[in-house]
């Protein structure tokens, strides 16, 4: 039975009231060995030699409020040397027959960006009806866009969705979410909490991914922005949203918080404790991303792209292979340090990361965790308590390695840069940075289970 259907089954077993019990304990063993961060030792596929491949999941277009037309976005990013690029937009994919006008009430599109499109693609593949002020462009679909940008090994484009959500409840809450390798439109769920948004749309995408028999990956968008809409509470609410964006390269989505809202970091630290201690499930994997809308002269405030990406470490470049690999947790986030190594050996129970390091730049390596008998009262306590998202040890240079004691709930690694970013986030991160996934978590989850 392929991974994908032995996840599902267990997961049908699980949710069954009657069989909750007995198939819980089975079900995340399942989970662990799909998900678990041990893929980490042999570098993906077993059998099969991985590498890294640097994609971005998060980045819009005129087909939703993005200023470009999707294929010079596409092209915007295969031209920088990404090698897998998600484009999507909000609640809808590029399927259909779109037509935009030029002249535009909101958001016109300037002359130049036409004639610039012109030049990069031609009148062949330009498609303009309409004369003066009522001249239309129509909007590639994700199949054509494919088919003339994807090359095989070098260049893959992923079909993705926003969905972009917000509760009933009062106060409204936005609840945005990314939908990677879909197959289908997914339909904004709606929902009275924050919690109830989450569940159900991630859901739906499982249940898509189930239908179409292919792996497929939501993460939950910029959690501050809104302001504020989703907590850390929200997220160690939902066991089954399993990633985050833990650093979206937008201005305003308040990454560093306020006096009352912890930092978009610190509140991943907070959910996976609560994970990890409360709930006993697996912890959120992070993602950064652009979230860009403007390729064109604009402010450093406005969502550029170029900004914040993922490495991920499969055996090929196709879809699958990728959307299995982020599942494992086999990938890292990133403002620009690119990493040539992460290994964690369960086995001797260290994590080792090295740096493809830059000319004339410094690294400083942090291994970040919080301790087991992290005690806390409430929300509020949580968010300033020391030991939650403790720095467990820093090295600097361009490798280290964590030896766990065994008294950690799970250990990450940062590794920060002297190196100022190419497009510094005004309210957000400056340097380049990188982030692995956390590791070390899933025998003590076990072991809660076995109690």
């Amino acid at each position: 039975m392929p991974a994908l259907e032995r996840w599902f089954c267990w997961r049908r077993r699980f949710e069954s009231g009657a069989a909750a019990g007995l198939y819980r304990g089975v079900f995340l063993g399942v989970v662990l060995l799909l998900a678990g961060p041990a893929a980490l030792l042999q570098g993906g596929e077993s059998g099969q030699e991985a590498q890294w491949f640097k994609g971005t999941t998060h980045s819009h277009s005129l087909w939703s409020d993005g200023d470009e037309f999707p294929d010079m976005v596409v092209d915007w990013f295969k031209s920088r040397g990404y090698q897998f690029f998600c484009l999507t937009d909000h609640n809808v994919l590029m399927q259909g027959d779109r037509w935009v006008r030029l002249a535009r009430q909101r958001r016109p599109i300037p002359e130049s960006v036409l004639e610039a499109y012109l030049a990069r693609f031609g009148d062949d593949w330009v498609e303009i009806r309409g004369e003066g002020a009522k001249r239309e462009v129509r909007l590639k679909t994700f199949e054509e866009i494919r088919s003339r940008m994807d090359e095989p090994g070098k260049f893959l484009l992923i079909q993705g969705e926003e969905i972009t959500d917000r509760t009933s409840g009062r106060p409204v809450r936005h609840v945005h979410l990314n939908g990677l390798n879909l197959a289908k439109f997914v339909r904004p769920r709606g929902g009275a909490t924050a919690v109830r948004c989450i569940r159900d749309n991630v859901l739906a995408v499982e249940q898509q991914a189930k239908e179409v028999g292919r792996p497929m990956v939501v993460h939950v968008n910029h959690p501050n922005y809104g302001p504020f809409s989703v907590s850390a509470r929200d997220l160690a609410e939902v066991p089954e949203a399993r990633f985050v964006e833990m650093c979206n390269c937008y201005s305003n989505v308040h990454h560093w918080g306020d006096q009352d809202h912890p930092g978009v970091e610190r509140m991943w630290d907070i959910a996976n404790t609560l994970r990890l201690i409360e709930k006993k499930v697996p912890p959120l994997y992070g993602v950064a991303s652009d979230d860009s809308h403007s390729y064109h002269d604009a402010p450093a405030t406005r969502p550029l792209p170029g900004r914040g990406w993922i490495g991920v470490r499969a055996a090929r470049l196709e879809a699958d292979a990728l959307m299995e690999a982020m599942i494992r947790g086999d990938f890292y986030a990133s403002t620009g340090v690119e990493l040539a190594a992460v290994d964690y050996d369960p086995a001797k129970g260290t994590l080792h990361v090295e740096v493809a390091p830059k000319p004339e730049t410094r690294y400083t390596i942090e291994f970040v965790g919080t301790p087991a008998d992290a005690q806390w009262t409430d929300d509020k306590a949580l968010a300033t308590l020391a030991g939650v998202g403790k720095v467990l040890a820093s090295h600097s240079g361009t490798s280290a390695t964590y030896r766990f004691s065994g008294k950690e709930l799970y250990v990450r690694a940062v590794i920060r840069s002297d190196r100022e970013m190419e497009r510094p986030i005004p309210n957000g991160v400056q340097t380049e940075t990188a982030w692995t996934q956390p590791v070390g978590w899933e025998t003590r989850v076990l072991k809660n289970e076995e109690r």
